[in-house]
């Protein structure tokens, strides 16, 4: 099954920092003119469904942030006042901590690494905006972070 590679170093992302305590954008994601994405609540492997994420976020120290850090996806469209969440919200980041990024993805440890969605499949349409939102307490550091989806799970139309 293919899929398109959504990381932090995608085209269509753009890098940001997180304002500690507040929710807010660390990675936002534009669709390129013409073409819709779909996300959906599918890994591979694994016994669980959900959306795959494959993450290490680090401080400017380069330690993990903190396990109490809380992640959600959302997305905002021009139709919309505010972000609306399309995945659940997890309240703490431990099993991404625990595990190296090339470890998340192995049969073993892919389950513990999904955010579920909100529906079997998300779709983000060319005027969309993305955002993978955070509140913690430390400030995130690109140049020792990475965070990047299961190919199969986000589709380009």
């Amino acid at each position: 099954m293919g899929g398109v590679s959504l990381s932090h170093l995608s085209d269509i992302a753009t890098q940001e920092t997180n304002t500690p305590g507040v929710t807010t954008p660390i990675l936002s994601v534009y669709p390129e003119n013409g073409t819709d994405l779909q996300l959906r609540n599918y890994a591979a492997h694994g016994d669980e469904a959900g959306f795959a994420l494959y993450l290490k976020l680090r401080d400017s120290n380069g330690d993990p942030l903190p396990t109490d850090t809380s992640l959600v996806l959302r997305v905002e469209r021009p139709t919309d006042d505010t972000p609306i969440a399309v995945s659940v919200k997890v309240d703490n980041i431990a099993a991404w901590n625990q595990t190296p990024v090339g470890d998340q993805s192995n049969e073993e440890n892919v389950d513990a690494v999904k955010i579920e969605l909100q529906g079997s499949e998300i779709n983000i349409g060319q005027n969309d905006v993305l955002t993978f939102d955070v509140v913690s307490s430390a400030k995130i550091d690109w140049g020792k972070s990475e965070l990047y989806t299961h190919r199969p799970a986000v589709q380009e139309n």
